[in-house]
C-alpha cells in the first residue's frame, strides 16, 4: 500500500493509506479529513481486517450518507473464495459491503482466479450481473524458469550466483516460511548481497525499515512470506 500511495501521489492524485505501520498522528490526521465538510482524499488504501471492524464500517456509512463513497475495489479477490478463510478471514466478510451499500458500485480485482474461483467470488460478494474482464496470465515481460532443489549442489550458491549474475537490481525471493525466510537472508548477506527478510514475525517498524530501504535501493533483495504482498 505504502509505494502504491507515493506513486499516486507523485501523479497528483490525493491519496492515503491505513494500517499497523502508520504514527497515531498520520492516523489522525487522515480520520480528521474523512470526517471534514469536504475530504480532500480521493483514494483511501485499508486492509480487509480495518474493513471488518464496527468503527471503520461505521465511517464508511456515514461517508455514504452524505454522498462521499464513490467506489469499494477489493483486491487479490481470490482470496475470498481459496485460502483467505485460514490465512485472511477478514476477507470472506467483505461482503458485507455489499448489503451495506448496495447501490455503490463494487470491483473485484485479482490475477490469479481459475473459473471456479471467480464464481465463488461474484457469490460471496452478492455481486449481480458483473461484468467480467479477463486477460491472460501470461505477461511477455516476465521470464519463467523452474530449478529442482534436489538437483542442486548448493541451493544457496546457486541463489547468490543467479542474483550476482543478473546485477545490481532489487529483487524478491518468497519463502513459504518464516524461518526460511531468516536463514537465507543469512546466507546471501554472508556472500556479499544486501538483503533482509520480511514477515508478519517482525514488528512494524523493522517491516516498515525494511520496505524503505529496498524501495531506495539500500537493500538489494528481500526475502519474504506472501506478506510482503500485502
Amino acid at each position: 500500500m505504502e509505494n502504491q500511495v507515493a506513486s499516486l501521489k507523485n501523479k497528483g492524485i490525493a491519496a492515503e493509506f491505513l494500517c499497523s505501520t502508520q504514527t497515531s498522528q498520520s492516523k489522525q490526521r487522515i480520520h480528521e479529513d474523512l470526517d471534514s465538510g469536504s475530504p480532500s482524499l480521493k483514494l483511501l488504501y485499508v486492509t480487509p481486517e480495518l474493513v471488518s471492524t464496527s468503527g471503520f464500517m461505521s465511517k464508511l456509512t456515514k461517508l455514504h450518507d452524505r454522498g462521499l463513497l464513490g467506489l469499494v475495489a477489493i483486491d487479490e479477490a481470490h482470496c475470498i473464495s481459496t485460502w483467505g478463510h485460514d490465512f485472511r478471514p477478514s476477507y470472506r466478510k467483505l461482503s458485507s459491503l455489499r448489503r451495506k451499500f448496495p447501490d455503490i458500485p463494487l470491483l473485484a480485482l485479482t490475477a490469479t482466479a481459475v473459473p471456479k474461483v471467480q464464481k465463488d467470488v461474484i457469490s460471496s460478494l452478492c455481486l449481480q450481473n458483473p461484468v467480467i474482464l479477463r486477460a491472460s496470465f501470461n505477461r511477455p515481460n516476465i521470464f519463467y524458469e523452474v530449478r529442482y532443489k534436489d538437483l542442486l549442489n548448493d541451493v544457496y550458491s546457486d541463489i547468490a550466483n543467479l542474483l550476482k549474475s543478473s546485477g545490481n537490481v532489487c529483487s524478491i525471493i518468497y519463502c513459504l516460511e518464516r524461518a526460511t525466510c531468516d536463514d537465507l537472508s543469512t546466507h546471501l548477506s554472508q556472500k556479499g548481497i544486501s538483503s533482509a527478510a520480511y514477515h508478519a514475525g517482525l514488528n512494524s517498524k523493522v517491516r516498515s525499515a525494511v520496505l524503505d530501504d529496498w524501495l531506495s535501493s539500500r537493500t538489494q533483495v528481500v526475502v519474504a512470506t506472501v506478506a510482503f504482498g500485502y
